[in-house]
């Protein structure tokens, strides 16, 4: 789905300004939750260490028991008020964990019960020297989890243990404190962030309002023709003067620079390869030396060609573009066709290939582009060539008919499917049995071919029969300027 840049621009600071309020709030509860724990166990140590003092103040002596005793009357008013904070409860726990006074009155359940002798250990001797503080339900002395804080009472200068103060607050009241926090938190955010999101509305609307006025896309299709309106004399303006200049200098030159990399990298292979495979042939003495001869003079063609060729791709850039005016010239086309086939003779050789139908060819002059259409017979045999299978047969012929100049070459073989016949004069494209043959081309050969008949105001069709033949056949005006068989000069 199309998103503009304002959409992306104004989504990502939204995104950024939510991210960041979301990170500092989430922050912010962290910090608060320590705080408020740290200061709730701060005033409880102080407030278990206060109950410690009380109760060792109101012990007394009994002689006659010769053990210590809490005055319960005289301590349970004073726990009172300190249990009023913040819903707290106090429990005055003897030595062996019975609970002798608790904060919540007669009616409390909790001095039933006993605490655990595990707890007391770790209030009497901590691990880390701090007084005891934790979260829990002291082993189910209350119902729900409690921060506990807890110390030792001691009495007398003998510092003798007589038992345990405790002093615990729910865990729900930081619940209660964190729900607070937030709400307060996003009601504040909530109104930051919609301020916010107006000014970089209208920051982003003002900063992308000049590139929507750009409509780039129609330079990405190829349409250098429109300018782009300069206003201002920022950056957005800087870069709609550069595209502008991009346009003008894009406009007339373009076409022809991606046709010119694209063929030449197809086409220049093929002399070279050809030249290459001579001069090996001639190096490691596969090639005769009373062959030599004839078979450098195929190299010295073929480079001429070669610089012919490089010529031809520069003309085909401007074929696209319409520039190039095809040099006419009277050549005879079995002549050429002849030529051309030497330059296949190995490779015919190697797949046992039967060349028909030039004995009933006549003489045929035509006047065309001479390295153009030398191009177009290469490319069609090279073709034919390439997909005739093994001991099959290429039949080539030519003839003067009907005002027009017919040439077809028909090689047997595994066929064109009938769903890629519409596409194999398009630029790239390969059919998927011609992958398999032919790895290295690139799909440009007969792209070439067709422009370069349609230059000659001439027509290239294709008949295919699957695992039977294929056949391209094109033909050219007859301008009446070539010669007839007739004729002919006579040696």
């Amino acid at each position: 789905m199309f998103k503009s840049i304002f959409t992306k621009y104004l989504s990502v600071l939204t995104l950024i300004v939510l991210i960041s309020f979301t990170a500092m709030g989430l922050v912010q509860m962290l910090l608060f939750t320590r705080y408020w724990v740290q200061e709730k166990q701060d005033w409880m140590e102080r407030a278990s260490t206060s109950v410690s003092v009380l109760t060792s103040e109101r012990t007394v002596y009994n002689a006659r028991e010769q053990q210590y005793e809490i005055s319960t009357a005289a301590l349970s008013p004073l726990l009172k008020p300190l249990a009023s904070i913040d819903n707290a409860h106090v429990l005055v726990v003897d030595n062996a964990g019975s609970i002798v006074i608790c904060s919540g009155g007669a009616s409390c359940p909790h001095e039933t019960k006993a605490i655990p002798e595990s707890i007391l250990k770790k209030i009497a001797n901590p691990e880390d020297g701090k007084q005891f503080f934790s979260l829990g339900t002291l082993d189910g002395i209350y119902t729900s989890a409690q921060y506990v804080s807890a110390c030792t009472i001691t009495v007398g200068d003998d510092q003798a243990q007589i038992g345990y103060a405790f002093v615990s607050i729910p865990s729900d009241s930081l619940g209660d404190y964190v729900k607070d926090n937030i709400r307060l938190f996003l009601l504040s955010a909530l109104g930051v962030l919609a301020l916010t999101f107006v000014v970089v509305y209208i920051l982003t609307y003002r900063l992308v309002r000049p590139l929507r006025e750009m409509a780039t896309r129609r330079f990405g299709e190829g349409d250098f023709s429109m300018r782009i309106p300069v206003t201002g004399k920022d950056e957005i303006a800087e870069l709609a003067t550069a595209l502008n200049n991009m346009a003008i200098s894009l406009s007339g030159v373009e076409d022809m620079r991606r046709s010119f990399v694209a063929n030449v990298s197809h086409e220049l292979k093929t002399p070279m390869t050809t030249i290459a495979g001579f001069i090996d042939g001639i190096l490691d003495g596969t090639i005769p030396p009373e062959r030599q001869s004839h078979y450098l003079k195929i190299i010295s063609d073929e480079v001429k060609r070669l610089s012919r060729l490089v010529r031809s791709m520069m003309d085909l850039s401007r074929i696209d573009a319409g520039q190039l005016r095809i040099n006419r010239v009277s050549f005879d086309l079995m002549e050429a066709t002849c030529s051309t086939l030497l330059l296949f003779e190995q490779r015919l050789e190697d797949k046992h290939i039967t060349v028909t139908g030039l004995e009933d060819c006549d003489y045929t002059e035509v006047h065309a582009d001479f390295d153009l259409i030398g191009q177009v017979i290469y490319n069609l045999l090279d073709n034919a060539v390439k997909f005739t299978n093994e001991s099959g047969t290429i039949d080539i012929r030519f003839a003067r008919q009907d005002g027009r100049i017919l040439y077809s070459v028909r090689n047997t073989g595994a066929g064109i499917p009938r769903q890629e016949m519409q596409h194999i004069f398009e630029r790239f494209y390969k059919s998927d049995k011609s992958r398999s043959l032919d790895k290295s081309g690139v799909g440009l050969g007969l792209y070439i071919v067709k422009s370069i008949i349609n230059l000659h105001h001439g027509e290239i069709v294709v008949r295919s029969v699957e695992n039977e033949y294929t056949e391209f056949a094109f033909w050219l005006p007859d301008t009446g300027e070539g010669k007839s068989a007739a004729d002919k000069p006579r040696s």
